[in-house]
């Protein structure tokens, strides 16, 4: 079982089209069901149209939604909106331990969302808990590896133009869709049980991305 953790949000494909889920917690988890494995996304978003769309089309994709907390107090973010226009839905500590909690079984926790100091610690522990691997996506240079737990893979994500987040990325660009490919089929062969190294370098052959030397 893969979970994801992250705050989803919508987007516009076509300028004048309907919203669709978006964000890179909605990305990595459809793209690791669409390679076979059973993926739980882990979250909140708005108590709103938004988040009913979400919550549609995770389903529809055959992605687990059960523990997706729906905020009153918030709207579900629109990529591309500043910040202050939509405040994040909630995902704090409590939120990331209770919503872990609903898991029964998690190999592999994706931490998709930035979260602050306790958020994390909440998620760690959830992941010790149940002897699951864990892979976060961050934009370069916003996490110090250093802090990281020893079952910790840190993948840095490259920059994008117009984002000031990792939340606020759409893997729609041909080297950001190579990425995201890339990191869900990192975690779907943990998932099966390789090793992070074995894993690492299966990824990389099976996808277009290749990691920077700076």
């Amino acid at each position: 079982m893969i979970v994801v953790l992250g705050r989803p949000r919508v987007y516009r494909p076509e300028p004048d089209g309907e919203l669709a889920p978006g964000g890179m917690a909605v990305e990595l988890a459809l793209a690791a069901a669409r390679s076979g494995a059973q993926v739980e996304l882990v979250g909140a978003v708005g108590d709103d149209p938004e988040g009913d769309r979400i919550v549609i089309e995770l389903g529809r994709a055959g992605v687990g939604h059960a523990a997706l907390m729906r905020d009153p107090a918030t709207r579900t973010p629109l990529v591309g909106q500043p910040r202050d226009a939509r405040p994040l839905p909630r995902l704090e500590a409590a939120d990331v331990e209770l919503g872990l909690r609903y898991q029964p079984e998690c190999r592999v926790l994706v931490i998709g969302a930035e979260l602050d100091g306790a958020a994390l610690a909440a998620a760690q522990e959830a992941a010790d808990y149940h002897g699951a691997a864990m892979v976060m996506v961050a934009a370069t240079g916003k996490v110090d590896p250093d802090g990281l737990g020893a079952n910790m893979t840190l993948l840095e994500r490259p920059a994008i133009e117009d984002a000031d987040s990792v939340e606020d990325a759409v893997i729609v660009a041909a080297d950001d869709a190579d990425f995201g490919a890339f990191v869900a089929e990192y975690a779907v062969r943990l998932d099966r049980g390789e090793s992070p190294a074995t894993a690492f370098a299966a990824a990389l052959e099976e996808s277009a991305w290749e990691p920077s030397l700076d």
